[in-house]
């Protein structure tokens, strides 16, 4: 009798130590989710472990190349090279910048580092699909596809990025990493948008010449949830700043799609017009200026 009550005590102790150790050591939450038509990605995604791959130095400005790893693409590993921009000064607010589809993260040196002058940090990556990221990109067709058969698809892994993005900058000693938020270009407007709604520690979003899709919620439309997953217009509500600049001549997002999805955004917010065609002009550079001061702020 006596060594079955030892037999039981030792199994309880046992029990109750295994049980310690699982709360202890739980998992984190898992990054990717999706509920219903709403994509989220946890906020507790790790310290990113970015290599800094070279520095030098343009016009007074510090120039470092990094890279870091992603989230897979199926069996894929991925690196995402980017630049970041560094201004002479300690704790500077900073901002991801996602360049325009097909873009490189050169493809806007010369404005970033005159954004650098005016005291402002800032990260441009290769999205996937270019420069040195490479990798597989996926059009909305294609990639839905790849979601239903149950993958996490390229769209989806593209905020990822952005994300990721942040979270780098956040590391970077010299960066106020309180004051950190996106400015994306056409598509990477996009996926700013998205990004700066999930992110709530950011600053917010300047977004110049994107828009959202105004998908319209139809569950019996098949593929109806994956599109409103990718449709910024579905975040937008969420994002805590916002400056959308557009183009009056743009043929490729028409300005009222522009103007549609701005109306969906809350307080505070800010809308110009310039006499530009697509993307950036040199026409929105103050008011560019001004939206990063007032981001930072908000």
């Amino acid at each position: 009798m006596e060594d079955e009550m030892k037999k039981y005590i030792y199994a309880v102790v046992l029990l109750i130590i295994i049980v310690g150790v699982f709360l202890f050591f739980k998992p984190d939450k898992q990054i990717y989710q999706m509920t219903g038509n709403t994509l989220a990605y946890s906020e507790e995604r790790g310290n990113t472990g970015y290599e800094v791959l070279d520095t030098w130095e343009e016009q007074g400005i510090e120039i470092r190349k990094i890279r870091f790893e992603s989230r897979p693409f199926q069996d894929q590993e991925v690196y995402i090279y980017g630049l970041i921009y560094l201004p002479d000064k300690k704790n500077a607010p900073g901002f991801v910048f996602l360049p325009a589809g097909e873009a490189t993260k050169e493809s806007r040196k010369k404005l970033l580092i005159e954004l650098a002058k005016e005291g402002y940090a800032s990260l441009s990556i290769d999205q996937r699909g270019v420069g040195e990221t490479g990798g597989t990109f996926l059009w909305v067709n294609q990639d839905y596809l790849v979601f239903g058969k149950g993958y996490e698809p390229v769209q989806h892994l593209m905020v990822y990025d952005a994300l990721r993005s942040f979270d780098v900058l956040r590391e970077v000693e010299e960066v106020d990493k309180d004051s950190i938020g996106f400015v994306g270009e056409s598509m990477g407007g996009r996926y700013a948008i998205i990004a700066s709604a999930l992110e709530q520690n950011d600053d917010g979003a300047i977004i110049i010449s994107s828009a959202g899709f105004n998908v319209q919620l139809s569950p019996l439309q098949e593929g109806n949830n994956y599109l409103v997953s990718i449709d910024p217009d579905h975040y937008i509500e969420n994002v805590n700043y916002l400056m959308m600049m557009h183009g009056t001549e743009d043929e490729v997002v028409p300005l009222q799609n522009a103007q549609i999805t701005f109306e969906k955004a809350k307080e505070p917010k800010e809308f110009y017009t310039f006499e530009c065609e697509h993307g950036y002009c040199e026409a929105m550079y103050e008011k560019l200026v001004n939206g990063l001061n007032d981001m930072v702020k908000s």
